[in-house]
């Protein structure tokens, strides 16, 4: 009978060349953190009441493809049982090339990327009308978006703060508008002491 003895590689020791090596190398990261943390310019996110004036248009960042997965997912998370969103056999029999992206993602992404410009500085939001959408959208188009300041006043009742109101679209990558709503949020104003002049 044969035994079989199971060894164990014993780890190496770092050498004191590769030990330096670690150490000056973490010593640069660390120095390069600093360095373009010194150089950084905070820039404020966002704006103040005072900063939505009555026919302002805003346009937002970046735009958003939508995947077939992330379809599939926000439907199946939702519980929105509609099969053409998730079976491209029904939606082909209901005329569609592929099977079109749940509309409430469309907006809820719309939505989103009008965020850091319009509410960054806002509180309660006060709620969405006007919903609408103008044809589909599909796996792999691209969505954008802008928004329009439509009505502003201070609030009566929560004092430094006031109500404003846009107009947002969003657009796939062809320049198509694909939905639009209407929302108001309540914002702070930039200088509470100030606000006689904010409302001018």
């Amino acid at each position: 009978m044969h035994h079989v003895h199971v060894g164990f590689l014993r780890p190496l020791a770092p050498t004191d060349d590769f030990a330096h090596s670690l150490s000056t190398s973490h010593d640069k990261q660390r120095k390069m953190s600093q360095d373009i943390i010194a150089r950084a310019k905070p820039r404020e996110k966002g704006h103040w009441y005072e900063d939505f004036k009555l026919g302002r248009e805003f346009v937002h960042h970046w735009g958003r493809t939508i995947s077939q997965a992330e379809n599939a997912l926000f439907t199946t998370l939702t519980l929105h049982f509609n099969p053409q969103y998730t079976n491209v056999e029904v939606a082909r029999a209901m005329g569609h090339p592929d099977t079109p992206v749940n509309p409430l993602m469309v907006f809820n992404t719309v939505f989103g990327l009008s965020v850091q410009d319009l509410s960054e500085h806002g509180t309660a939001f006060l709620g969405v009308n006007e919903l609408s959408f103008a044809q589909p959208f599909y796996p792999g188009d691209t969505v954008f978006a802008r928004s329009t300041v439509i009505e502003r006043r201070l609030s009566s009742s929560k004092q430094g703060m006031g109500i404003v109101g846009w107009h947002t679209k969003g657009f796939n990558q062809r320049g198509e508008l694909v939905c639009e709503f209407k929302r108001s949020n309540l914002v702070f104003l930039r200088d509470p002491g100030a606000a006689k002049e904010a409302t001018r």
